[in-house]
């Protein structure tokens, strides 16, 4: 028997970003989360993943990448619109990832906050390992815009 699968899209204010998020949960059963650190705060950041779910982040040439604090991920920014996108990890050929539902405008988490995340108190091998565990493992294609 297959499982239910759920598939969610969105993109930056411009489109150079682009998301498709394939979920094992309706939209409704996810976690959002709101993560508290400075970066996150200012941006307004709302964030989802599911570690049995999958994504394909596609980026334009006018995506860009900012790691903040401990550096243990990357932001993905949109330098012709502004939009934080989301954020990423990569290791040993692997990637995972969360989505800023806010940011890539993904209809379907309109309305709903997030639930306040702190994380300070993480070693960074401890937020990587939660990393792994929690977000969505994706693929990183790059476009030509």
């Amino acid at each position: 028997m297959m499982a239910t699968r759920y598939a969610f899209t969105g993109s930056c204010h411009c489109g150079a970003i682009r998301l498709r998020l394939e979920t094992t949960k309706a939209a409704d059963a996810l976690q959002l989360r709101s993560c508290q650190c400075g970066f996150c705060t200012r941006h307004g950041a709302i964030t989802v993943s599911d570690p049995a779910g999958h994504a394909v982040i596609e980026l334009g040439a006018v995506a860009r990448t900012y790691e903040f604090g401990t550096r243990t991920a990357t932001s993905l920014i949109c330098s012709r619109c502004g939009v934080y996108a989301g954020a990423f990890l990569q290791e040993g050929g692997k990637a995972w990832s969360i989505a800023n539902v806010r940011g890539l405008a993904i209809a379907a988490f309109a309305g709903r906050a997030g639930e306040p995340m702190r994380y300070e108190h993480e070693t960074p091998e401890e937020r990587i390992a939660r990393r792994k565990q929690r977000w969505t493992p994706s693929v990183l294609n790059f476009m030509v815009c």
